[in-house]
Formats: structure tokens, sequence, C-alpha cells
């Protein structure tokens, strides 16, 4: 009885410990529940907040990508535009007026509201009303980037404008009274009234706000009539409000100085907004995009209450099942702890291999982003190295330029002297031009794609042009220069570009590193060879600072300098000789250097040309006094021409012109070939051709003309006038069916001498 008595009491506690435990577990399962619930709501309100997020993010993408569309639209026409002042022949402020004028009437800017913008050294903008204004708080002068845009309105009185202006490689000198004035950037500006349907926001029904900020937050337009934030600073009423989720406006703006772009929301006046801001490519100006809440992610939020509906029911009729099953867990429990351990150390193994892995791969990341660096910053060496180059190679003709144009200014009432100076200007232009072409072929001659323009040349003429160059470069620096020549075969077939360039390194070299008072000689000596090859040797001697035996074994290697007192104040990239080098090896010939420290440097340069025979002859015919000398082969001549660009023809229409020249324009080269397809004897002495047009190119025109039903085409000159300078341009342009090959800019003197050889018929006399 006892026992049973205790056996029954024994069940009674086992009962009652059974309910206490299934009480317990269905208490702990509701907790559980509830707390999945708030969790579970928490993290879908996250969810929600980073749809409406990414929504904002592709609305304003699609917005932002189509103004960035436009602007490079514009950076375009800024290009254009550019290319056309370099090309136009300006000398005064009236000209720049009156260039500006015609310009916007034949691009139909004022439809569109766009001005044109000149702006100089000083800050001073140019339209076509003249001298406007001056650029205030821009700070680009100063740091003079290649690109500058920005918003501003105080260019006009009532309305804000977008401004676009693009630094001129070259600056741009006009005479503005007694005064000059420097262009420095040109470009153009537009109302901002004509982007506004580019900030409309169909998704949100219009209820959004545009604004353009400058870099501080201030309002500089609102592209709509909605107006949600008050006040003048954006960025001041948005660190005002209050911001949910964890952000902050300062880690917006973090955002945006790092990327470019930063999306976030908060809290103004119990309303919460979602905004987004964007810093615009190559400008000065933000864009901020503000929207309430309510109009964002309106059907995702409305999926969320259906979804937390469904939880509900599902988390009520899981707490009822989860009451009934408790029991049965609770037996399983220890089975559970044991299967859970297992599996936990199985997950840890996992881990463990997994993690060695993800540090290995973390290591040749590593490695792999420290070989990035190196490579990114040798690529920036070698740039910065060529930039430097350019600059090292164009100094020399352009001191020249400066130095006789100084000499000009002080001898204005001296004409004898005035057209001196302008022969060496024009001289030192051309040798510019030259470098400039050989910079830019460098690389094609390193690839062995590039073969030299040999021409007819006269070495004693070559040898001139350096000396008045090099001449005017030593008597700055009161130096001694000398030029001896022993010739016996003055004309050859040669590159005179390219020797120009090898002599011209060596000399403005030894001009450099010799003090002052010092001597320069240089000498040209022809060697024994035979009837037909000619063999020269170039010698470049001073008494300037010298070089070091380690410094000789590696002076032809590119971007070394030696690195003591004397050349420390030398500016130059160490790149020079290493053209110069490449330059020899190229035509076939050897250079050699002899130096010591203090005791000057030597070089020595052997190359051998082909005699040109024929030449000799020809100087001769030509030194002859010729009637012809007093009018221009170009007068009374009947060109017909095709040119696409507006003002390269009207240049082009005027030079003629000047010469007793007319001409016929074709736009295209479509239009040249049905206008020649009705020409008739007498009507036109010759074709000038651009190459690169419209509806159909120069090379394809000449085709047709050669092969028409016109027989005056197969006999009429044809001329190509072109920018394409290289080698195979010109013999693209022959195999065309054209005469001769002439490079923009137009050079005068140079289609005189060529219309000699194909005009059948003396030139009319003034």
């Amino acid at each position: 009885m006892r026992l049973k008595q205790n056996g029954q009491e024994m069940l009674d506690v086992n009962k009652k410990k059974y309910r206490q435990l299934f009480w317990g577990i269905g208490v702990v399962s509701l907790a559980v529940i509830l707390t999945l619930f708030i969790v579970s709501q928490a993290y879908i309100q996250n969810l929600v907040y980073h749809e409406r997020l990414s929504q904002m993010e592709e609305v304003t993408h699609q917005m932002f990508h189509s103004l960035e569309d436009v602007i490079d639209t514009h950076w375009d026409e800024v290009d254009v535009q550019c290319n056309y002042l370099y090309n136009s022949p300006l000398e005064t402020d009236t000209d720049l007026y009156r260039y500006l004028k015609k310009l916007s009437e034949l691009s139909n800017y004022h439809e569109k509201q766009i001005d044109l913008i000149a702006v100089d050294s000083a800050g001073h903008y140019y339209t076509t009303h003249g001298r406007t204004g001056l650029l205030r708080g821009i700070t680009y002068l100063e740091s003079a980037p290649e690109r500058v845009s920005y918003v501003s309105n105080s260019l006009t009185e009532d309305d804000s404008r977008m401004v676009f202006l693009e630094q001129l490689s070259t600056p741009i000198t006009l005479q503005s009274g007694e005064k000059e004035i420097t262009l420095r950037y040109f470009g153009i500006s537009q109302s901002m009234t004509q982007l506004n349907d580019y900030f409309r926001c169909d998704a949100y029904e219009n209820n959004n706000s545009v604004y353009v900020l400058d870099h501080d937050g201030f309002k500089l337009f609102n592209a709509n009539d909605t107006e949600l934030l008050k006040g003048h600073n954006v960025y001041t009423v948005l660190s005002q409000m209050s911001y949910l989720h964890g952000s902050s406006f300062a880690g917006a703006k973090e955002r945006l100085a790092r990327t470019g772009s930063c999306y976030s929301n908060a809290v103004l006046d119990g309303t919460e907004y979602f905004y987004a801001l964007k810093q615009m490519k190559n400008a000065q100006w933000t864009l901020a995009f503000l929207v309430p809440a309510e109009y964002v992610a309106v059907n995702t939020q409305k999926l969320v209450n259906i979804v937390m509906v469904i939880i509900i029911v599902i988390a009520m009729m899981f707490s009822v099942i989860t009451v009934f099953v408790g029991w049965f867990l609770l037996r399983q429990k220890q089975q559970q702890e044991l299967r859970a351990e297992k599996e936990a150390n199985l997950r840890l193994e996992q881990y463990n291999i997994h993690l060695t892995q993800v540090n290995d791969e973390l290591r040749q990341a590593q490695d792999a982003a420290a070989e990035a660096l190196q490579s990114a910053e040798r690529a920036s060496k070698a740039k910065t190295d060529f930039l430097s180059n350019m600059s090292h190679d164009i100094r020399t003709p352009m001191n020249a330029i400066i130095g006789i144009t100084t000499l000009m200014k002080n001898e204005l009432h001296q004409p004898e002297k005035l057209a001196e100076h302008l022969g060496k200007l024009e001289t030192s232009g051309q040798l510019l031009l030259g470098i400039i072409n050989n910079i830019l072929d460098m690389s094609r001659i390193e690839s062995g794609k590039t073969t030299l323009n040999v021409e007819k040349m006269n070495l004693p003429q070559q040898v001139s042009q350096l000396d008045s160059i090099i001449r005017q470069q030593a008597g700055q620096r009161r130096q001694t220069f000398t030029v001896n020549t022993h010739l016996q075969h003055e004309n050859i077939l040669a590159d005179p570009n390219r020797l120009n360039q090898v002599l011209m390194n060596i000399l403005s070299n030894a001009v450099k590193y010799t003090p002052t008072g010092g001597h320069i000689r240089l000498e040209v000596e022809e060697l024994p060879r035979n009837e037909h090859y000619a063999r020269y040797r170039f010698v470049v001697q001073d008494d300037g600072i010298g070089m070091s035996e380690e410094f000789q074994k590696t002076l032809f290697d590119p971007f070394t300098r030696e690195e003591k007192s004397g050349t420390n104040k030398v500016q130059g990239t160490g790149l020079g000789m290493a053209i110069t080098k490449s330059i020899v090896d190229l035509m076939g010939g050897s250079i050699s250097v002899e130096s010591a420290p203090g005791r000057g440097t030597r070089f020595e340069v052997v190359l051998e040309f082909p005699i040109a025979m024929e030449s000799d002859h020809a100087q001769k015919v030509q030194a002859l006094p010729e009637e012809a000398e007093e009018t221009s082969p170009l007068s009374g001549m009947k060109f017909l021409c095709a040119e696409d660009n507006a003002i390269n023809a009207e240049i082009l229409e005027m030079l003629l012109e000047s010469k007793g020249a007319s001409c016929t324009i074709c736009p295209n080269g479509q239009e040249i070939v049905d206008a020649f397809a009705s020409v008739k004897p007498g009507d036109y002495d010759m074709i000038l051709m651009d190459v690169q047009m419209p509806v159909m190119d120069g090379l394809e025109a000449t085709r047709r003309i050669r092969s028409g039903e016109n027989p005056l085409g197969r006999t009429i000159p044809i001329l190509a006038m072109t920018a394409n300078a290289f080698l195979e341009d010109m013999q693209k342009s022959r195999e065309a069916g054209m005469d001769e090959h002439l490079s923009k800019p137009v050079d005068i003197a140079a289609l005189e001498q060529t219309v000699k050889r194909f005009r059948v018929t003396s030139p009319i006399k003034k």
C-alpha cells in the first residue's frame, strides 16, 4: 500500500512536472514566436527601406543619366567649337565678336538659348555682345583644369545658365585697342530652363523637387514648381532633419564625396522624405532629388502589409501546434543535443577549412592589389614623363618665337626688321609643327610601322634654319655659336623634319648645359662615299659642364638625367636623347658622345643619304629672276572646292580672293561629284578636295570624278587639302587619284608653289 501510494505520488509528481514542463514549453514557444514576429517585422521594414532606396537610385540614375548624356553632347559641341576657333584668323577683339555672332547664326543657337563664351586669363568673359563681365568666385584659373562646368546666374540678370568651358591648348592673343587679351577658355552656356524636361519624374506624379546646388549646398536652380525644402541652403535643411535606420547626413556627405552620389531618408516636420545627391562629372555643381516617402515603392508597401497579415495567422497556428508537440520535442531533446553537437563540430571543421581558403584568397588578392598599384604608379610616371617630354621638344622653337615677338614689339616702326623677324617666325612655326608631328608619330616609329618621309632637301638651307634659332638662344645667354660646313653635295634625299629634330635636340642641350659666355660649335663635313651616296658627319662641340662616365652609359635610355648641381636647375625630361637615338637608328646612322665633367661635350652623328642630282639644276633655274614673281600664280584661277566646315570654307575663299582667284564651295563629296558632272572646258582650272566630309568623303569623290562620264575628270588637277598629315594619308590620296597632298592649316605659299607645276596659262598681272 505504501509502495502504491509512493508510486501514485511519484506518478502525480511526474504529471505535475509534465504539466509544468508542458506550460513552460508553451510560454517559451509564445515568447519565441512573438520575438520572431518583432524581428521579422523589423527585418521586413528594413527590406522595404532598402527597396525604396533602390527604387530612388534607379529612378534618379535614369534622370541623371539622361542629363549626363545632354552634358556629354554639350562637351562634344564645345570640342567642335574650339577646333573652329583654332582655325579662325582672329587678330582683334572685334574679329572675335564678329566670329561669335556669325557662328551663332550658322549653328542656330538662339532657338536653343545657347551662347558662345570666351574667357581671358583675367577672368573676363566675352559673348556676341562683347565683353560683358568678370567671372567672380571661379577658381579654375588657379588650378587650370582642362574642363570647367558650373551653373551660374552671373551671366544674365534673369536666368540661371549652365556653363561649359574647355581650356585652349594654345592660348589665343587678340588686340583690344592698345591692350592685348589672352583667351584661355572657350565654350558655351545654355539656359537651365531648357533642361526642365530632364528633371521631370513621372514615377512620383511630379511630387518631387529637383535642385541644382553649388559645392556649399546653396540653391542655384529649382527645376520645377514643387518646393519641398524651404530655405536657400539644402545642406543646412538636410542636416537638421531626423534620420532613420542608423543613417545620418554626415554619412551621406561622406558617400557623396567618395562615390559621387548618395541616397538616404529623413523626417522633416513629421513627414518622411527620401533624397538623392549626385555630383556631375567635370562640374562644380550637384543635383539634389527629393520626394515624400509615401510616393516611393507604394506597391511594395502594400505587399508588405499583406505579408505581415499572413505572418500573424501563420504565427498563431504555429503557436497552437507548438504547444501540442512540445512534449514530443522534450523527449527528443537529448538526441537533438547530441546531433546538434556533432553538426556543430562538423560545421566548425568546415568553417576552419573555409577560413583557410579565404585567407589564401585574401593573400592572393593583396599580392594582386600590390602589383596593380605598382603598375598604376609606373603608368602614371610614364604619362608624366611623356607630357614633360613634349614640353622639352616644343620649347626650343617656341623660345625663338617668343623672343622674336618681343623684338618685334620694340621695332614696330622699322618695317625692314619686322619683315626679317616675320620670316624667322614662319621658320620657327614650321619647325614647331614638324616637331609636334614627330612626337605624335614616335610610338609608330618604335613599333616599326612608320617609314621616313624622304624628299629632296637642300642641306645648307636646313643648317641655316637651325642657325637662326640656336643663334638667338645662345645670344640670350651671351654664348658664342659658330657654324662650319664643308660640303661637296648640297642637295640630298632625306627627311628634313627628322634631321632637324636630331640636330635641334643636341644643339638645344648644348645651349642649356653651357654656362654664360661659353662656346658652341656645329660642324657639318661630307665624308668620302661614292657618286650616288653622300656621307655626312655632324659634330656639336661645347665647353659646358660635361657628363660623368657613368651617366654616358645611360644617356640614350628614356627618362634619364644626371643629378648634380649643374643640371638640377635645367628643365628637361631625359627623353630628348632617347628620341634622338631612335631617329638616328631609323635613318641607318650612328651617334656617339665624348664628355668629361667640367671639360664640355662632343656629339658626333654620321648619316648617309642618296644624292639628288636633279636638285642642283632645279635650284639654279629657280634662282633666276622671273617676271611671274610679281604676280601670284593663283591670280585669275578658278577653283572647285569641297569643304564641309563653314568657317574653313570662308577662310579658304578669302585667301584665294586675296590672291586674285575665285572658287565655288561644295559642302560634301556628293555635291562636288554632282557639280563636276556638268562642268565644261574653261569653267574650272583645279579642284581642292577635303578628305573627311559627310555623305561622301574626298577619296571616294575623287575616284568618281576620275572614272565619271565627264572626260575632264581624267585631266583636271585635284589637290587634297586635309588635316590628315601622316605619310599613309598622303599615299591614300594619291591612290584615289589626287595629284598632290597639302596639309592643313592652309599654307597659301605652299599652294602657290604647287599650282605653278600644274598651271598651263600665265597668271593675270595686277
